[in-house]
């Protein structure tokens, strides 16, 4: 069966030297970029709306993954997102993939799966399959099994991975903060909104105020995937404009991904 794409989301990495600061001054810098960001689409979307003016979310990010890597190595990602402000803790298994029928062909329907289009610079496009379900603090990820019992299809697509093999924290502990509050209007009937947001990772365990990468992304979605020629557009030419025109806010340099 044909997964639809509900969601597609464009991200471009920021310059992290321009959001060093203070939680103050973070959102002083979220509100200089978003007025630059929607004075240079004014003339190209319908309408823009609010402000980046708001922290969303704050969250500690682990990844997870076997001591040679062989979860990423298969394209696969397993993520864990703790609520720093209710301790609600999640985890997500996500597959991404250049070819859409190789990333739709996944079996993980256990929490909130969803079939997404992730557009990168310049125009790198992959489809990811990502399942999200809230767990425990009592559940630990310390082996391949205890990941397959949330995620069974693991195994099956994986045929390296053993059950007893140790998974481990990969690379950084992240604390992640989410700005929202912003969106542009990309279609008249019905309205459709893109949603905006600015997402700032820093290293847990070193400078406070020092982010280590900045990404800003803009998304609309249609559960039945009807999105227009004006409307796929409307984004194009806003991704356009973020690559060409904001060159003072964005690092097109840095090989820096969010996930």
């Amino acid at each position: 069966m044909s997964e639809k794409v509900t969601s597609r989301e464009y991200k471009v990495l920021l310059k992290k030297e321009l959001f060093i600061g203070s939680e103050q001054e973070l959102l002083e810098s979220a509100k200089n970029f978003w007025h630059a960001f929607s004075q240079a689409i004014n003339n190209l979307v319908i309408e823009v709306n609010g402000d980046l003016k708001q922290i969303a979310d704050q969250r500690i990010i682990r990844f997870y993954d076997t001591g040679d890597h062989i979860i990423y190595k298969n394209n696969y990602i397993l993520r864990e997102r703790l609520d720093v402000n209710n301790n609600e803790r999640e985890v997500t298994l996500k597959f991404r993939n250049r070819d859409r029928y190789i990333a739709q062909d996944r079996n993980m329907n256990r929490g909130e799966a969803k079939f997404e289009e992730d557009i990168k610079t310049p125009f790198e496009v992959l489809y990811s399959f990502s399942d999200t379900q809230i767990i425990s603090q009592e559940n630990k990820l310390k082996q391949i099994q205890d990941a397959t019992q949330l995620y069974p299809d693991l195994l099956d697509k994986v045929s390296l991975l053993k059950a007893d093999e140790k998974i481990r924290t990969i690379g950084l502990v992240i604390r992640e903060i989410v700005i929202k509050g912003a969106k542009f209007q990309i279609k008249n009937q019905p309205r459709l909104d893109s949603k905006c947001a600015l997402i700032i990772w820093y290293d847990s365990n070193d400078d406070p105020k020092k982010p280590v990468a900045v990404e800003f992304s803009f998304k609309y979605g249609d559960e039945n995937e009807v999105y227009s020629r004006k409307l796929a557009q409307r984004a194009y030419d806003v991704f356009h404009i973020l690559q060409e025109i904001l060159t003072y806010w964005v690092d097109l340099d840095s090989d820096t991904k969010t996930a």
